[in-house]
């Protein structure tokens, strides 16, 4: 146990390191991870199922407790996201298979991943989970509308087959993790502690896979793909950011709707490019997985100085109110 809880720790702490090792060795020994490929569908449809055998109830408590917030996470996600990447795609003129990739890791729902780097940056990880659980839910019905609007000025999307694909890699392995944790809750209980790093295996396996097969695509594109995905990263922060100072959101609320907003599941948009595609629609989701990690390790770093800073600065406020405080209570000495 003791073994599991370090490995989990591990990849809490070096995530952004060990994503970019395994991109790196993808890159570099395509030959040796490109069989992985055949295997990410199934593993996507296994984080999906931890994600369900780990479910609770109260991580949808945050829709009761905070209807609003996690409306305007899921809205923000869906409206903001796809249109952000189709800007962007005009803007950059890019190829239209790789316009439609990009616009496919805009149109996706969050990330898992979030949720650690939320948690990382101190951010309200409650809000977050339910956020990631609400967008995953409906991302059956509004992944391919949004890809249909912005995707179809690119190439012609077949909605139903792609909602379909949705509903086999994300819906029925939630219900059927749901229905384990249901029926054998107490013993799932016993390894639910085992999962984070299996979750986190998969993963590695889906980026490794993915970025293998697209390895000659993306020395091709060169530092243009990844320009456009990090603006696109970039662009989600700035959104959550604008629409919770708006709404007077607090410091934690704000962190996770940013990082909520900006982090999709980049393993599902490159399966789905594809699956319904060319490996060149898989190419943004297989730069994604690598930026998204990268860029939300640093912004939790960036939060958790900030916090650092603002504590030494309070304390030392303190400390200065405290001082003035017991100089204005000495009385003078008359002799």
């Amino acid at each position: 146990m003791k073994l599991v809880n370090r490995v989990n720790q591990m990849f809490k702490d070096y995530l952004s390191w060990i994503v970019l090792l395994t991109a790196g060795a993808s890159l570099v020994f395509p030959s040796g991870f490109a069989w992985l490929a055949v295997w990410i569908t199934l593993m996507l449809q296994f984080i999906m199922f931890t994600m369900g055998a780990t479910m609770k109830t109260s991580d949808f408590s945050e829709v009761f407790k905070q209807p609003v917030r996690v409306l305007v996470v899921v809205a923000t996600q869906y409206l903001f996201m796809p249109l952000s990447a189709y800007v962007l795609a005009k803007l950059f003129q890019l190829p239209a298979e790789i316009a439609l990739g990009l616009i496919l890791v805009g149109a996706v729902p969050g990330g898992t991943s979030s949720n650690v780097i939320t948690y990382l940056a101190k951010g309200d990880v409650p809000l977050s989970i339910t956020a990631t659980s609400i967008s995953t839910l409906l991302s059956p019905l509004f992944t391919p509308l949004a890809l249909s609007f912005y995707g179809g000025a690119f190439i012609e999307i077949a909605f139903w087959p792609m909602s379909l694909s949705i509903v086999q890699v994300v819906l029925v392995p939630i219900f059927f993790g749901l229905l384990v944790n249901r029926l054998f809750g107490t013993h799932t209980e016993k390894v639910e502690s085992f999962l984070p790093t299996l979750s986190s295996i998969a993963v590695l396996i889906v980026l490794a896979g993915t970025v293998a097969v697209n390895r000659d695509n993306l020395v091709s594109t060169g530092w243009v793909i990844f320009l456009v995905v990090f603006l696109h990263n970039l662009s989600g922060y700035g959104s959550g950011y604008l629409v919770s100072r708006l709404l007077g959101y607090s410091k934690e609320s704000t962190r996770a709707i940013a990082i909520e907003v900006s982090i999709q599941n980049t393993g599902l948009a490159a399966s789905l490019g594809l699956a319904h595609f060319t490996p060149m629609a898989a190419l943004a989701g297989a730069t994604g997985a690598m930026v998204h990690t990268l860029l939300g390790s640093i912004y939790a770093n960036l939060c958790v100085k900030y916090d650092e800073r603002q504590a030494q600065t309070t304390a030392k406020t303190a400390k200065a109110k405290e001082a003035s405080t017991e100089t204005a209570f000495v009385q003078p000495v008359n002799y």
